[in-house]
């Protein structure tokens, strides 16, 4: 019996297109197979069926969506694991038996992970320079001494 809220999938309904409300807010998903690598892949499409994010790996442990910045993203992450730990990698042979798609509000955040930056290295205040010559040093020096005077004609 599953601990967390899941997205029940059948295995034999892949590849499917279903609708699924995440924070009052209805999104199109679009799960599919490729056989090549073994491995599911899914679209998000929002309600008026505009793409938000294609192609996008099942990947064992990892949210979907977690590299990319979108405000039209669901504010839940989706997950594909399983509860009990016992498989490493999303496949055919595990995927919606013993791997489901769990949902996890993304605000939940666990007790141990600190969200102060209190440990910011060299960081003294959480202020923006308004000086344009902080922003241009970098390790190998600022845009004239690298490459030039950035004239390209």
């Amino acid at each position: 019996m599953a601990v967390n809220d899941y997205i029940d999938i059948k295995l034999s309904d892949i590849p499917c297109q279903f609708d699924y409300t995440f924070d009052d807010t209805d999104y199109t998903l679009d799960l599919y197979y490729n056989k090549l690598n073994d491995s599911y892949y899914i679209n998000l499409y929002d309600e008026n069926m505009v793409p938000i994010v294609m192609g996008e790996k099942l990947v064992y442990g990892q949210p979907l969506w977690n590299a990319i910045t979108d405000p039209r993203l669901p504010l839940v992450d989706l997950v594909p694991f399983d509860e009990d730990n016992n498989e490493t990698e999303v496949s055919k042979l595990n995927f919606t038996d013993s791997i489901q798609l769990y949902i996890k509000n993304v605000d939940e955040v666990p007790d141990d992970i600190s969200t102060d930056n209190a440990n910011d290295d060299n960081d003294v205040d959480d202020s923006v320079s308004e000086n344009p010559s902080d922003v241009d040093f970098n390790e190998y020096g600022n845009d004239k001494q690298v490459g030039g005077d950035n004239t390209w004609n």
